[in-house]
This record gives structure tokens, C-alpha cells and sequence, in this order.
């Protein structure tokens, strides 16, 4: 029973050995075997039976140009979608821990490539004014201009953050999901327009900004609906 936390715990070490600065103190990793399925890692929940990652944060811009569905709080908050609370590391290995398998082909941003990584879709989960429970797929939040085309709703792929001489990117700059194509993130759009910033926050579907949400990362081959 205890295969799948000493797992994860390898992992963690293993990507805090090659992540962090030869100078930096490693420091335990915060995992927390809750059942026989779900783990905490950090501020990451994950569902090894559901294949489900479930993040916390909230609406960082109801309207504007964004080149990212998801950053940290050091991240480009300045051109991007939500903010989560989550440090990129413990959110790569809670998707290891849920099933998904990365594969990063890009170099750099904007790359006429298409980005390659094991498919999952993104729920975001939020109350209205009245206190109602909310749910919509991060497509519904986005336009690509011109002519304000909704992204249509497909699956998102799990390219996974590279590991730099200086540390693990994502970290070091906070880049979570990239709607405009970026190797430092650890999700990407897959979808011909990735290699275009011209995206914007749908202004008539998004929650008010700072609205706090849960997005829900679930491995697509395990979904049961689009």
C-alpha cells in the first residue's frame, strides 16, 4: 500500500536534486498520503484513481491580451488568465503521480511546432455573485483575435517544464499553461493557433478578476465526457 507514496517521494527527491542550485538546501518534500488514492503534495491534490489534479487559485484577468492560461504568483500575471497557488515542481510530479506522461519538443516561445505530451482537459470551478456553483472548460475563457474566435473546447497536453543548469524552469519563472506555445511551461495548447499571441480573455464568459477558483487537470484517456 505504500508503493505509490514511496514512488512519488523518489520522484520529488530525484527532480529537487537536478532543480535546484548545487548550493540550495534540499529540504523534505510535503507529501501527505491522505487514502489509498489521494495525495497532497504541497498545495497539489492528486486522484491516482480518477487521474485528477486539483489546484486552487484564482481569476487573475476578466479581460486583456494573454499568452498563458496559468501562472504562479511570480509568474507573467501581467498576461495571464488564472493565478494558482502552487509551486510548478509539485504540480509536475502530481501529474506524474496521476498517470500522465510529458514529452517538451519546443525550444522556444511562439514555435511553429506542435507541442507533444500525454492529453488532459482543464475545469475550472468557481461560485457566481448569487453563490451558485460555476463549472466551464478554460476554452470558454478565450478569444483569439481577430475576430474573436472561441477557442474550441480539445485536449491540452502535458509537455512538462525543462531543467535548466540554474534550476527548474517553471519554477524560476512561474509559467504553468501556455496558451502561446512556451517550453518553460508544463502545459500547452497543442491546437494550430498555440503559435499565436494573438489571444485574449473572453471579457463575457470570465468570472470578475480575483474570483477565486479550483481547476481540476483530468488525464483525457480517463475522462468520461469532453
Amino acid at each position: 500500500m505504500q508503493r505509490p507514496l514511496c514512488m512519488v517521494s523518489f520522484v520529488v527527491c530525484s527532480l529537487a536534486a537536478f532543480a535546484s542550485p548545487p548550493a540550495a538546501k534540499k529540504e523534505k518534500p510535503p507529501i501527505v498520503r491522505i487514502t489509498s488514492r489521494l495525495y497532497r503534495i504541497g498545495t497539489v491534490l492528486v486522484d491516482t484513481a480518477a487521474h485528477t489534479v486539483t489546484v486552487q487559485g484564482s481569476i487573475n484577468m476578466s479581460a486583456g491580451p494573454v499568452e498563458y492560461a496559468a501562472v504562479t504568483p511570480r509568474g507573467k500575471t501581467y498576461e495571464s488568465l488564472l493565478r494558482l497557488n502552487v509551486q510548478p515542481l509539485y504540480l509536475q510530479v502530481a501529474l506524474l503521480l496521476a498517470g500522465l506522461k510529458p514529452h517538451n519538443v519546443l525550444q522556444y516561445q511562439g514555435q511553429h511546432k506542435t507541442p507533444q505530451g500525454a492529453p488532459l482537459t482543464l475545469t475550472v470551478h468557481w461560485h457566481d455573485y448569487l453563490g451558485a456553483p460555476r463549472t466551464a472548460r478554460v476554452e470558454d475563457f478565450l478569444l483569439l483575435e481577430p475576430g474573436s474566435r472561441p477557442m474550441p473546447h480539445h485536449n491540452w497536453v502535458f509537455t512538462g517544464s525543462r531543467i535548466l543548469p540554474q534550476g527548474f524552469e517553471a519554477d524560476l519563472c512561474g509559467s504553468l499553461i501556455a496558451v502561446y506555445h512556451d517550453p518553460a511551461a508544463l502545459i500547452d495548447n497543442p491546437l494550430p493557433a498555440g503559435s499565436s499571441n494573438g489571444w485574449v480573455v473572453n471579457p463575457h464568459t470570465t468570472p470578475r478578476q480575483f474570483t477565486p477558483i479550483t481547476l481540476v487537470i483530468h488525464a483525457a484517456q480517463a475522462s468520461t465526457g469532453k
